[in-house]
C-alpha cells in the first residue's frame, strides 16, 4: 500500500510539473504577443504625424467590446477588460507622452482610481482640487487628459466646469470618454454609490455604433429640466437624462444627454433653435461610447 502510494503521490507530482510548464509556455507565446503588439504600435505612431493626439477612446471601446462579447470560461470579464485597459493605457502613451490631471474635490474621493483603471499605471497623474483647474490644464496643453467629476451627483458633482465647454473659442476641449468603461468594485472614501466621472482631451468623440452625446442647451429662467426632456423628445432626440442646470445672469444651461453620435451640422439641432422657445442654442461638448454593461 506504501508503494502503491509513492507512486500515485510521483505520477501527481509529474502531471503538475506537465501542467506547470503549459503555463510557463503559455505566459511566453502571452508574452510574445504583447512584445509584437507593442512594435504593431510603435509602427502606427511612427505614420501619424507629427503631434497627433494619439488618444482612440472609439478604438479602444470597440476592442473592450469585441473581447468581451467573445470570453468565455470562468476567468472574469471585469479582470479581461482591467488587463487590456492596462494595455491600452500603456500604449497610447508610447505613441505621446501622456499626462492625465485629475479632478480630486475632497480627500478619499477616488478619482485618481478610476483615472488608474482606465489609463493604467505607468503615466504620470496631477490631482488639482477644482474640475475648473483640470480643464484650464487641457486646454494649456499641460495635460493629455482630464478626467472630471460627472456633474449632478457625486463629490465635485455642483461645480458648474461644463459650462465653459459651451464657450465659442478655440483650444476648448471635449467630453471624450465617461468612467467608468467597464464595471468595477470600488468602495473608496466608504461610499457606497458608484462614482463615475468624464474625461475632456483637445478632440472630438467617436462614433462607434452605441454612443451617448452631451449638449449644453440655453433657455429662460422658468424651464425646468422636466421640459427640457420633453422638448429634446419632441425634437425627436432620445434624451437619456439632464445632468445639471446653472443660471448664469437669469438664463439658464443646461447639461443635457441624448443617444446616438451626434454632429454639429445635425438638422434635428437646428429645428430645436429655430422657433428661439424655449430652447435658444444648443451646443455639442462632446459624447462617449456606451460603457460595457454589468
Amino acid at each position: 500500500m506504501t508503494c502503491a502510494r509513492s507512486e500515485a503521490m510521483t505520477t501527481d507530482n509529474t502531471s503538475l510539473d506537465a501542467l506547470r510548464r503549459d503555463i510557463d509556455r503559455i505566459d511566453d507565446q502571452l508574452h510574445d504577443l504583447l512584445m509584437q503588439r507593442t512594435a504593431v504600435v510603435a509602427h502606427i505612431g511612427a505614420l501619424k504625424s507629427v503631434g497627433e493626439i494619439a488618444l482612440r477612446p472609439g478604438r479602444e471601446a470597440d476592442i473592450l467590446r469585441r473581447l468581451a462579447a467573445r470570453h468565455q470560461g470562468a476567468f472574469p470579464r471585469t479582470a479581461l477588460s482591467r488587463i487590456w485597459r492596462e494595455i491600452l493605457g500603456a500604449l497610447v502613451g508610447l505613441q505621446q507622452p501622456l499626462t492625465i490631471a485629475v479632478a480630486q474635490p475632497e480627500r478619499g474621493a477616488g478619482f485618481i482610481e478610476l483615472a488608474r483603471n482606465h489609463f493604467g499605471v505607468v503615466w504620470p497623474v496631477v490631482t488639482n482640487a477644482s474640475a475648473g483647474q483640470v480643464l484650464k490644464m487641457v486646454s494649456d496643453g499641460q495635460a493629455g487628459v482630464g478626467v472630471v467629476p460627472l456633474p449632478g451627483r457625486g463629490p465635485g458633482g455642483t461645480e458648474p466646469w461644463w459650462v465653459a465647454l459651451a464657450a465659442d473659442s478655440s483650444g476648448i476641449p471635449k467630453v471624450i470618454t465617461r468612467l467608468p468603461f467597464f464595471p468595477v468594485e470600488s468602495n473608496a472614501g466608504g461610499r457606497t454609490e458608484p462614482l463615475e466621472a468624464l474625461v475632456l482631451a483637445q478632440r472630438g468623440h467617436d462614433d462607434t455604433g452605441s454612443d451617448r452625446t452631451l449638449l449644453v442647451l440655453e433657455s429662460g429662467p422658468q424651464v425646468s429640466r422636466d421640459r427640457v426632456r420633453a422638448v429634446l423628445a419632441a425634437g425627436r432626440f432620445e434624451p437619456t437624462e439632464v445632468l445639471a442646470s446653472h443660471n448664469v445672469g437669469g438664463t439658464l444651461l443646461h447639461l443635457a444627454e441624448v443617444e446616438g453620435h451626434l454632429k454639429p451640422d445635425d438638422l434635428r439641432l437646428e429645428m430645436l433653435v429655430a422657433a428661439k422657445e424655449p430652447i435658444r442654442h444648443a451646443r455639442i461638448i462632446g459624447g462617449y461610447p456606451v460603457p460595457l454593461p454589468e
